[in-house]
This record gives structure tokens, sequence and C-alpha cells, in this order.
């Protein structure tokens, strides 16, 4: 079954699956990462790195073998007018968070499900949208988080496009006996660069070593000038209304103290993205408010739950089985399903 009819205030669809035979079954709300994700979260093979992938319609089928309807829609990123970079009001963070509330609304008095048992289940970024919406909507959260981003947005960014670049230029791996780095031996890690420094021109640009002082200061400055532009509207993935407004919003950890209910989070061990600090921070401060918070760590997998290739290289989907096994027993726990059975060789805390 889906949710005809069932759609946002500007008409995007909101599309349910409910398991065969299920009379009002609970429901979770499947929410995208960063990006122009549609309600399957589909990513074709040369992004994801592992073929032709559909998150959120592999993880809706999983949720539904276990008893629970999921509901996911297209995202801003996929609808709205980017007005040559300067965005609207409507292509922000906060217009984000407005779909999850309104959909969550929807689903509560939708006759197909039960409206008293909804989750919020965000992936990365959707994990912050998550932690707005169950504030926004207050009562008692229930809430799976997963690979969640818990900095405020400019030092995480910071560290996504400047602080991990020059952590692993530095970690050693690549410096010699004068301290200088050796950017031949970078560029030729394929493995270690796989997944988020893909395009890697350091030795074209400073010799084949360099100096880590000159590499601090020179990145520094080309990180300065990419979120100048992102805010002036410049850059490619947003426009200047979606920076300008998810720079402003508080470190996501931090909603946790208003909130009431029950939380599991789940982050990969490879996750070199929003790596397991994050979740680490996250459950520390829902423990710390009072929530029910559980945690998994899912050993050798990545940003998206996925494991590295053959080659050694990082994916980005599909969803690991073990991973789908393990957030659909925890949304199951959280709602009161049948859980599916437990993933194997997840570390939990």
């Amino acid at each position: 079954m889906n949710g005809d009819g069932l759609s946002l205030d500007d008409g995007r669809a909101v599309r349910l699956r409910v398991p065969d035979g299920a009379a009002r079954a609970p429901v979770a709300l499947l929410l995208q990462p960063f990006g122009a994700w549609d309600a399957d979260a589909a990513l074709p093979a040369e992004v994801s790195g592992n073929g032709p992938v559909r998150l959120f319609a592999d993880l809706g089928a999983a949720l539904a073998g276990a008893g629970c309807a999921a509901a996911s829609f297209d995202t801003r990123f996929v609808t709205e007018d980017r007005r040559g970079g300067a965005g609207s009001p409507r292509f922000t963070f906060t217009g984000l968070v407005d779909d999850a509330v309104r959909a969550v609304e929807l689903l509560r008095a939708h006759p197909g499900v039960d409206g008293r048992r909804v989750a919020l289940l965000g992936v990365s970024m959707g994990a912050e949208v998550a932690l707005a919406a169950a504030q926004r909507l207050g009562g008692e959260a229930v809430l799976v988080l997963v690979a969640p981003k818990v900095e405020a947005g400019p030092v995480f960014q910071r560290w996504l496009g400047l602080d991990r670049r020059l952590e692993w230029l530095l970690s050693g791996a690549f410096t010699g006996p004068d301290g200088s780095v050796d950017l031949a031996a970078a560029r030729a890690d394929l493995s270690g660069r796989s997944g988020w420094w893909e395009e890697f021109d350091l030795p074209e640009r400073f010799g084949p070593r360099a100096e880590p002082e000159v590499l601090r200061a020179e990145l520094a400055w080309e990180y300065d000038a990419w979120e100048r532009g992102a805010l002036d509207g410049s850059d490619g993935t947003a426009p200047a209304s979606f920076w300008r407004d998810w720079y402003a919003q508080p470190a996501p950890y931090r909603r946790l103290s208003g909130l009431r209910g029950r939380v599991a989070v789940h982050v990969g061990t490879e996750d070199w993205t929003t790596p397991p600090r994050h979740a680490h921070l996250l459950h520390r401060a829902a423990t710390a408010g009072g929530l029910e918070s559980r945690l998994t760590v899912h050993p050798g997998l990545g940003h998206l739950l996925s494991p590295r290739t053959a080659a050694g290289l990082r994916t980005y989907g599909p969803f690991d089985p073990g991973f789908l096994r393990s957030v659909t027993a925890s949304v199951g726990d959280l709602l009161g399903t049948p859980p599916a059975p437990a993933a194997p060789a997840a570390a939990t805390g």
C-alpha cells in the first residue's frame, strides 16, 4: 500500500510503504543526507562507487518486513529553484525541518498507520533535521539517528573541507625525517583518499614534497575562499540561503537538552565524513539529558553504512545487510514492533 493523496504543502508526494496485511502499523519517517536526494534516496553507480543504490527503498522494504511502515519524500534540493545561487526563504535548512514536521503531522492523521507511534529516522544531515523537527514537535520523541553530524555548521564544515585533509596529510604516514610531506605518496594512496578527496593536485602545485606550514597556509586560504563563496552563492551544492541558515543553527547535540523520549544512534567505524566521535557525543548528550539512548557502532562500515570494495575503496551504499537488520531492530524496539534479527558483531554501548 502507498500513501495515495499524502503530500506536503507544495504538492510533493510523501511515499508511504505499509506492510502487507498490516492494520495501522507504526511508521518511520526517513530523512536524507545533505544534497539532492529523492524519496528512494537513490545514487548512481559513479557516486556510490558500488553500483546504483536506493537506500530508502531498501530500508523501507526491511522495515515493512518487520511490520513497520516507512515514509519519505523528495528533498527541497530536488525541487527548489536555486535562483542563480542565491536561493530563497524556502531553500534553507529550516525548510527541511518544516517538511519533516509537516510529514509527521500528516502521518499522525493518516488512517493507514498508527499515528501514536511515529519515529524520525535521519541519516547524516537527516539526523540533524530529525533532532530539530523533534524539538519543534515537542512531546515524546522517538529518534533513530544514523551517521549523525552533531557539531555546529561552521565547525563541522571547516573540519570537512580543511582539518581532515590536514589530519590525513600530517598524520605521519607521509611525513619524512625532515618533517616535509610526501605529496607523491599521498596521491598514490587511493584507498586513503577514496570517497572524500578524489581530485588531488597538490604535487602539481607544490612539487613531490612540501613543508607542513606551507600546506596549512595554502589549504586554509582555499577553504576560506570556498566558505565565503558558499555564503555568497557560488557553491554548486547548495545556494547561499541554505548555507547562511544552516550556519546559524545550534550544534545539533544541544537540541537534546529540551527533548524527552528514546534515541538509537548508529555509526560505522570507517565513517570519514561524520566520524564516530559525533555519535559518541550525541549519545553522551542524550544520556546526560535523561533520554533513553542506545549507541551501536558497526565495524568496518563507512558513512552510509556500507563496506569498502575489494580494492579497499570507500563506498556510499547500499546499506550493509547487517546494518539493515540492526537499524530495523532499533526501530522495532523503540516503536514496539517485532524486531528483526540483530546484526552480528556490532558493538553497543
